[in-house]
């Protein structure tokens, strides 16, 4: 039965409280943050996180509209949140934040409610890398004294700790990425075209109460690659004995929280070659998982990942080029730090009550690709697996 609003209104309040904290270390009376719904999951993650609220609609500008599926959260030191949203009326079932205004123009009604409090000067702006610059403008001319200042971490940056209600909220989660990954790699090896495999993997995700990103599947000669067919994810193709299978989930699984484990088997017995391969992907994420404990830096884990992918040999593939890390923060969508030479920070540690993807790629010409990837909940006497899908499939 539908319940409304999963988390109270306390731990909304708490997560506000924590911004305006960031706000004042970082010297800003007012921030305002946007977030992008309409369909996809990349973007809503810190108005989720501030006010319960995903936006529906979709689409190009029109006569009457513009800038369709972005939402807005002014913060101010010393008032109550205010939200923005494009829809002519909130949810107050679901919504956390009392004081919402509605428009068919959010970046013009978001000038227009700073003006209307005289704000002027510095204001952080979450959200630049997905605001196009047409509505950038909006601000800019509606808001003339405002100086807008780049903050996409300010949101994030909170985030990234998460609290005992957000905790076990990822533990439904995990029990719903666990059932439905299992799901997945039971078709691929058990027979299924890629196609009838992903279908039952995404009834499963669905049934649990979670929203689709991308369900990923592969086999055979594109495997190098991260789908065998990238629009859809999967193929039409059923992969032969003998394959090596990979399959993907990304979902927002509950509430929005987000997890996308990974498994690489085989439909029958692999040969030596490929046993290899599949036991090296899968013995150096539990190696790395492992080491991704509270004081840990993010530089110390990523090079014993580069130390075990040299050991093994192999070769680089596409997908190997194009994610150039061993894991990375994750919540509300994916989030920082990630576990790279090349991409993590020097102060980059692991932290109690982050969570974490660890993964790895391989890859061997004339063998095959593999990917494994598990996510989890930094403990502080221990880590706790959330995707608890078998390691071997054959």
């Amino acid at each position: 039965m539908f319940e409304g609003r999963w988390f109270r209104i306390e731990e909304y309040e708490a997560r506000w409280a924590r911004v305006l904290d960031e706000m004042r270390a970082r010297g800003f009376e007012t921030a305002v943050v946007f977030g992008r719904g309409g369909g996809t999951t990349d973007n809503c993650g810190d108005i989720l996180y501030l006010a319960n609220h995903y936006a529906i609609s979709g689409g190009t500008d029109s006569l009457i509209w513009s800038a369709r599926s972005f939402a807005a959260v002014i913060l101010q030191q010393g008032r109550e949140p205010l939200l923005v949203i494009d829809e002519p009326e909130p949810r107050r079932d679901l919504v956390s934040i009392a004081d919402v205004r509605c428009g068919h123009h959010p970046f013009a009604l978001v000038a227009e409610v700073l003006v209307e409090r005289g704000v002027k000067g510095p204001v952080a702006l979450a959200g630049t890398q997905f605001i196009p610059v047409k509505y950038h403008r909006q601000l800019v001319v509606g808001a003339p004294e405002v100086e807008w200042v780049d903050n996409d971490d300010l949101v994030r940056s909170v985030r990234r700790l998460k609290s005992p209600a957000e905790l076990d909220c990822y533990r439904i989660a995990g029990e719903a990425a666990t059932a439905s990954l299992d799901v997945l790699m039971k078709g691929l090896v058990g027979g299924l075209s890629e196609r009838d495999a992903a279908a039952e993997a995404a009834r499963e995700v669905v049934r649990h109460g979670g929203r689709l990103q991308m369900l990923g599947t592969n086999h055979g000669e594109t495997l190098g690659f991260d789908q065998r067919f990238p629009l859809t994810g999967s193929s039409a193709d059923t992969p032969q004995p003998g394959d090596i299978v990979t399959g993907t989930l990304h979902a927002a699984f509950f509430q929005g929280y987000y997890l996308d484990p990974g498994r690489t088997g085989c439909r029958g017995t692999p040969n030596p070659a490929r046993r290899r391969l599949l036991e090296a992907a899968a013995g150096i994420v539990h190696h790395l998982s492992d080491r991704v404990r509270p004081g840990a830096r993010l530089l110390d884990i990523a090079a014993e990942g580069d130390r075990l992918t040299t050991a093994f040999g192999g070769t680089i593939s596409p997908i190997m080029q194009n994610f150039p890390f061993y894991g990375h923060g994750i919540g509300l969508g994916f989030e920082q730090p990630r576990i790279s030479t090349c991409m993590s920070l020097p102060d980059d540690v692991v932290e109690e009550n982050m969570v974490f993807g660890v993964e790895i790629f391989l890859a061997d010409e004339g063998v095959g690709a593999a990917f494994f990837e598990d996510n989890m909940i930094i403990g502080r006497d221990g880590n706790e697996l959330l995707t608890r899908t078998p390691s071997v499939w054959w």
